[in-house]
């Protein structure tokens, strides 16, 4: 029996509402992606525009000019006023982003379904079987456009916005390795602007070198952290340590994503000062000690992404009010079926995203490495 372009279409959208709609989290994923999921649950939108999504900040409240302080005064003193004008703006221009897949009516064809292209001529009643053939070509079809749209966007999402650049810039443009040079949503971050409040926090070894070179950036952070679970731990003490520094400015990093190594750092350390629970070792033989937990209660969760990118002995520490993903409003995970062109037998599938990722603000975020 034959499909008109049109059911075989409709199929198609059923199965990607399916796929793609039903959730933040792809049943089909092969690997876990935290960062994906957290960013496309949490998402918020704006509305079509120009091309920046702009975000007022404010890191000064005076003006310099010395009447900015609060001074005595006595009977008929002469005051003084000051004039605030403090409003920075934070531009994040968005981007658009495709992937589509292909179905040739040769490939049909060997499945024994026939395609009428003739604007919905009606056709005979389907066969269950030539139903079932159908759904199970576009599932594999589909399962391939999933896997691929999560696995790629998940890059983007990690990347630094250097590896394409009509792609969104992703969090590592955010919390950078060395948030001491260059700019974040189009603000400067240098010594030299003041904006030093317009930084995360950073313990890498780029931040080491910076720091050799302009010893004043060591506000910002420091070297790599080398783990030793000697005197309580000198990984988990200086997260204890980094938690004031994170909430200093009403901050609330509840989101840890970290490599594998840097997981199992924290587990040495937790071994050896006596974290174990009432059900660690037990008849089981359990000998888990649970997940890690931060201070402020964000539960460190693995990241095989940060593995494939060679930062097993990372962390990724934020507030998810502060740097999230914005997306244009009925424009993200949107799928298309693209007429095809008159001169070529193929069936098309598209799904387009329009957003970026921004930050509201960014003394609230972290990364670190271990040595």
């Amino acid at each position: 029996m034959a499909f008109t372009a049109g059911e075989i279409a409709s199929i198609a959208n059923a199965s990607l509402d399916y796929y793609f709609k039903k959730g933040g989290q792809f049943d089909q994923t092969i690997q876990e992606k935290p960062l994906l999921k957290l960013c496309e649950d949490r998402k918020k939108t704006f509305p079509g525009g120009k091309g920046n999504i702009s975000l007022a900040v404010v890191g000064t409240y005076g003006d310099g000019s010395g009447n900015d302080v609060v001074k005595g005064y006595t009977h008929n003193d002469t005051v003084g006023f000051f004039t605030p004008a403090n409003v920075k703006r934070a531009n994040y221009p968005w981007r658009e982003h495709h992937i589509g897949l292909t179905l040739t009516h040769t490939e049909l064809k060997i499945d024994g379904i026939s395609v009428v292209d003739t604007n919905g001529e009606k056709t005979t009643e389907h066969s269950k079987r030539e139903l079932t053939v159908l759904v199970n070509l576009l599932e594999q079809k589909l399962f391939s456009l999933g896997e691929q749209y999560a696995r790629t966007m998940n890059t983007l999402l990690w990347g630094d916005g250097t590896a394409d650049a009509k792609a969104l810039a992703g969090m590592r443009s955010i919390i950078k390795d060395n948030p001491c040079v260059g700019t974040c949503g189009g603000l400067d971050q240098t010594a030299a602007t003041g904006f030093t409040w317009w930084r995360n926090r950073a313990f890498t070894a780029a931040m080491a070198t910076q720091i050799g070179t302009v010893p004043g950036d060591a506000v910002s952070g420091g070297g790599p952290i080398t783990s030793n679970p000697q005197n309580g731990g000198a990984l988990l003490q200086a997260l204890s340590k980094q938690y004031y520094q994170l909430i200093r400015y009403g901050g609330k990093p509840t989101i840890a994503l970290a490599g594998s190594a840097f997981i199992d750092a924290m587990q040495t350390e937790r071994r050896a000062n006596g974290f174990y629970s009432m059900t660690g070792f037990t008849r089981d033989q359990d000998v888990s000690i649970g997940e890690s937990t931060l201070p402020g209660g964000a539960q460190v969760e693995y990241d095989p992404t940060l593995d494939d990118l060679g930062y097993q002995k990372r962390l990724y520490w934020f507030d998810p009010k502060c740097i999230f993903l914005m997306a244009m409003e009925d424009e993200w995970r949107k799928d298309h079926t693209p007429a095809r062109p008159y001169n070529v037998f193929v069936l098309y599938k598209s799904i387009t995203s329009t957003g970026q990722m921004v930050a509201s603000q960014l003394n609230s975020s972290l990364v670190m490495d271990i040595a």
